[in-house]
């Protein structure tokens, strides 16, 4: 073999087609023997993955493999035997020493575009001399802003490609202090055998559930003298570009993985936040979604595009049943105007229908043809508090109803009180929702609560399953009304 000072030998699977067995292998265990592996290796290496500029194989005793992959709920085991005429396991800096690595990435969430929003459009920034136009207020500071942005949405994408070394003393994930995972090594006369467990915990983040497609590569480091640099190691693979997911092995399970406690709900996320993204495994009920927020009179850019905003998928609150229908309320979306939780209805866990209320306070109550639903805002008359008088204080209420097969009628809209001054507003709802009154709250000269008038009263009628509303006008408005006459 020819020997150099410093030799670093690596071979890559990337010309290599490669078998990911799904399931792990029974009684697997990370001790290095690969007794339990029966099925065929998923990839062989060797004089033919040769990187270019690392020193030359002579033969497959001076350096080939056997490698199985298995992917499970619980992780993906990696096993591998290893001809190797000079075995170094040991060394000061392990990354010199022989060992493997495994690249992952799963289907990733997508970027918003880069932009600012404010209450007048959303801006987006496609290039730096974009910001003459958009931001004409002081396009320096727009430019810096996307120089920031353009970096940090890089490193976004980036961390969604995980590399790991498995050492000696276990997994490590690199860019992580400490391990995330079982790994041994084996010497044996002319090689050495491995096993190691990546575990689906220390997996990089993904937008796909249920899991059916994933990206792997698998490197053998082989350092006869030592002395090998990191550097040279992450310079020498021709095959691909350093972390680049689109040049791995692209693998299609049989059988897609499911997590979490309630897996219907992650996936409905999912699939209406395309820039959402969650952590595989058996407590995935969280998301992080990419969004660029809404932020009134933002037009020199500020706010970070995008923002990662957490959602909480795991806070189920149950607000009623009907039969073996329940209706629950969950925060499970999150745009640029804040998070907007479902109403949802479902049969054990599957979901027979959603609604977005977004903030609003929802109440309930059993009556025919199943729940009586009552959703109330109270908040600015604009979302975002802008243009004339949004900020005023205004409440107002949608009525609705779920049946027992967990379908929502079409809402009603009724009237409630404020939106056109900037007194407090105040509301009432009996407890079975047959009576709901909106009240405005004049304020004295020093700004404190004063006289509270009734503005709307709705009042249920069981005869017709509608509300029955009075609408009170205010004492000037009804001066008002008989000067005219």
């Amino acid at each position: 073999m020819l020997t150099l000072p410093a030799t670093l030998l690596l071979l890559s699977a990337a010309a290599a087609p490669v078998t990911l067995h799904e399931g792990l292998p029974k009684g697997f265990q990370a001790d290095g023997k690969l007794d339990e592996w029966k099925q065929p290796p998923s990839l062989t290496m060797g004089a033919a993955n040769q990187v270019a500029g690392s020193a030359k194989v002579a033969s497959p005793a001076d350096l080939s493999a056997k490698v199985w992959l298995a992917l499970g709920p619980e992780g993906l085991a990696i096993a591998g035997e290893v001809l190797d005429d000079k075995v170094q396991l040991t060394n000061k800096k392990e990354i010199n020493a022989d060992h493997a690595e495994v690249w992952l990435s799963l289907p990733q969430p997508k970027l918003p575009p880069l932009a600012f929003i404010n209450h007048v459009a959303e801006n987006e920034v496609p290039t730096e001399a974009a910001c003459a136009k958009v931001s004409e207020e002081d396009p320096a500071k727009c430019k810096a802003w996307w120089k920031q942005q353009t970096a940090r949405r890089k490193q976004l994408q980036a961390d969604l490609v995980t590399q790991y070394g498995l050492t000696p003393r276990g997994v490590v994930r690199y860019g992580l202090a400490g391990t995330v995972g079982a790994a041994r090594y084996e010497p044996f006369p002319g090689g050495y055998r491995f096993e190691a467990l990546i575990p689906m915990t220390s997996f990089p983040r993904t937008a796909q559930a249920p899991l059916k497609d994933v990206r792997v590569l698998v490197d053998l480091v082989d350092s006869d003298e030592g002395g090998a640099k990191q550097e040279t190691f992450l310079s020498s693979s021709p095959q691909r570009k350093f972390g680049d997911a689109s040049t791995f092995h692209a693998v299609t399970l049989k059988k897609p993985l499911r997590f979490g406690k309630w897996p219907e709900l992650l996936e409905a996320a999912l699939q209406v936040q395309p820039g959402a993204s969650y952590a595989p495994g058996p407590d995935a009920d969280s998301l992080q979604v990419w969004v660029n927020p809404a932020q009134p009179y933002q037009f020199v850019p500020e706010a970070q595009s995008p923002d990662v905003v957490q959602v909480d998928l795991g806070t189920v609150t149950s607000l009623g049943k009907v039969g073996d229908v329940e209706l629950v309320l969950v925060a499970a979306e999150a745009d640029g105007y804040g998070m907007n939780r479902w109403l949802v209805s479902r049969r054990g866990q599957a979901i027979l229908k959603r609604e977005g209320v977004r903030g609003d306070e929802v109440r309930a109550t059993p009556r025919a043809p199943g729940l009586h639903l009552l959703q109330i805002y109270d908040g600015p008359s604009n979302p975002l508090g802008s243009g004339a008088c949004g900020a005023c204080p205004l409440v107002y209420f949608n009525h609705f109803t779920m049946d027992a097969k967990g379908q929502f009628s079409k809402a009603e809209n009724l009237e409630g009180a404020g939106g056109m001054t900037g007194d407090p507003v105040e509301w009432t709802v009996s407890a079975d929702l047959t009576r709901i009154e909106a009240f405005e709250v004049e304020e004295n000269s020093k700004g404190d609560p004063g006289s509270k008038r009734l503005a709307a009263r709705h009042t249920f009628d069981a005869k017709t399953g509608t509300y029955t509303s009075e609408k009170f006008a205010a004492p000037e408005e009804s001066k008002v009304g008989e000067d005219t006459k």
